[in-house]
C-alpha cells in the first residue's frame, strides 16, 4: 500500500421514496473514517459512521480510478471481462443483437475503488439535501 491519503468519493441517491427522492449529493469521506474493503453491493451502512445520524445507506454500485464499473452478478473483488448483450450496465449496444466483451469490476469493494453509490434506505432527522430544492 502507499503512503498517500485514500479519499473516497460517495455518491449519494435520495432514493425512490422522502424527501430526497429524484436528488443526489457527492461527498468526499477520508478511508480513515470508515473502511468499505470487503464490502459488497447490495450491505447496508448505519449513517452515523459517515456523520449522518440515524440516516441508513444501500450500496448500489461504483467505480474504480480506471472508470471500470462493479456489476453485482460478477463475484469477488476483480476485474473480469465478461461478454454483455442487451443494454447493462457498462455497455450499450448501437445494433439488434449486438454483443461486447467488456471490463467490468466485481460485486465486492476493493482498495482500487474510488465511488462508491449509495441510495438512501431510512431518512435521519439532519437535512442530507439541504439547498436543493426549488
Amino acid at each position: 500500500m502507499s503512503s498517500e491519503k485514500r479519499v473516497y468519493k460517495l455518491n449519494i441517491s435520495g432514493g425512490n421514496t422522502g424527501p430526497g427522492k429524484g436528488l443526489s449529493k457527492l461527498i468526499e469521506i477520508d478511508e480513515k473514517k470508515f473502511r468499505f474493503e470487503g464490502m459488497k453491493i447490495g450491505d447496508s451502512i448505519k449513517g452515523g459512521l459517515l456523520g449522518f445520524p440515524n440516516y441508513e445507506f444501500q450500496i448500489t454500485g461504483g467505480s474504480d480510478a480506471s472508470g471500470f464499473p462493479m456489476r453485482k452478478d460478477v463475484h469477488g473483488p476483480v476485474k473480469k471481462k465478461i461478454l454483455v448483450s442487451k443494454r447493462a450496465i457498462g455497455y450499450k449496444p448501437r445494433r439488434k443483437g449486438q454483443k461486447k466483451r467488456k471490463t467490468v469490476r466485481g460485486n465486492e469493494i476493493s482498495y482500487d475503488m474510488t465511488l462508491i453509490n449509495l441510495k438512501v434506505t431510512k431518512y435521519g432527522e439532519a437535512e442530507l439535501f439541504k439547498g436543493k430544492e426549488e
